[in-house]
């Protein structure tokens, strides 16, 4: 399970990345809400942007889900940005995953490279955002917990001892922690590995990343809430906007 990273750069063709005007724009409000949650930085008042983690298993639907709630949201004046997948930008940039069974300090230094370039997008993002001065939310496609998942757990308190920093303090970045099950778990039909290069990941692996992801997020934050296959898929992504909602709504718990 763990060395299944290592495939991630057997893709057929290096993506390259152009401006896409459409995708830039989508998560831009038509007529934003006003500012009512604000907090002080510094002396100065600006709008607070609530960050929210958008994670699960394989084929868990995150990225339908953030296109759901995308277009709820901007419906509703909020604006959404979206920080990409960190370990693809890396592994589609050329890195190359080191696996879990080689040198320690090289995989080490991969990892404190990737949580790294993970903080400061996350920065970058949250700063940016709360320089428009209009009600945002910013959306991780992957938290930096994720990490843990794909590591033995001395390799994960190692990496930690290298980026100085705790679960704890990696947890309190977030507001929310929206964890997508994997369909292979209750709704294994429609588990497939056909729709994304970099998913190799048989059912039953699929279903034990899923739960170390899981287990790593409730065990470091308060707010996690795990959107199930207990209905079909219309209804699944439907849960998990209203868990966003109720977030900047001020109704969730």
């Amino acid at each position: 399970l763990y060395s299944q990273r290592s495939n991630y750069h057997k893709m057929p063709k290096r993506t390259h990345h152009h401006y896409n005007e459409e995708l830039a724009n989508m998560g831009t409000a038509p007529e934003p809400k006003k500012v009512q949650k604000k907090f002080e930085e510094n002396g100065e008042t600006t709008n607070y942007v609530h960050r929210i983690v958008l994670t699960g298993g394989p084929c868990g639907g995150k990225s339908s889900s953030l296109d759901d709630m995308t277009k709820a949201l901007t419906k509703k004046g909020y604006d959404v940005m979206c920080v990409p997948e960190v370990p693809t930008i890396l592994l589609n940039g050329g890195c190359k995953y080191p696996g879990t069974d080689g040198d320690k300090e090289t995989l080490i230094i991969f990892e404190k490279a990737l949580i790294q370039a993970q903080l400061q997008l996350e920065r970058s993002f949250v700063d940016i955002a709360e320089s428009t001065h209009r009600p945002t939310l910013v959306i991780m496609d992957r938290g930096l917990l994720d990490v843990a998942a794909y590591l033995p757990a001395d390799l994960w308190e190692d990496t930690l001892k290298a980026v100085d920093l705790t679960e704890q303090q990696l947890a309190d970045r977030y507001d929310l922690v929206l964890h997508l099950t994997t369909a292979a778990a209750g709704a294994e039909k429609f588990y497939t590995t056909a729709n994304n290069a970099a998913r190799l990941e048989t059912p039953k692996q699929a279903r034990e990343l899923d739960e170390k992801i899981r287990v790593g997020y409730e065990r470091a934050h308060k707010n996690v809430k795990v959107v199930d296959n207990s209905t079909d898929f219309q209804g699944k992504l439907k849960r998990a906007t209203d868990h966003v909602i109720e977030l900047v709504e001020g109704k969730s718990s």
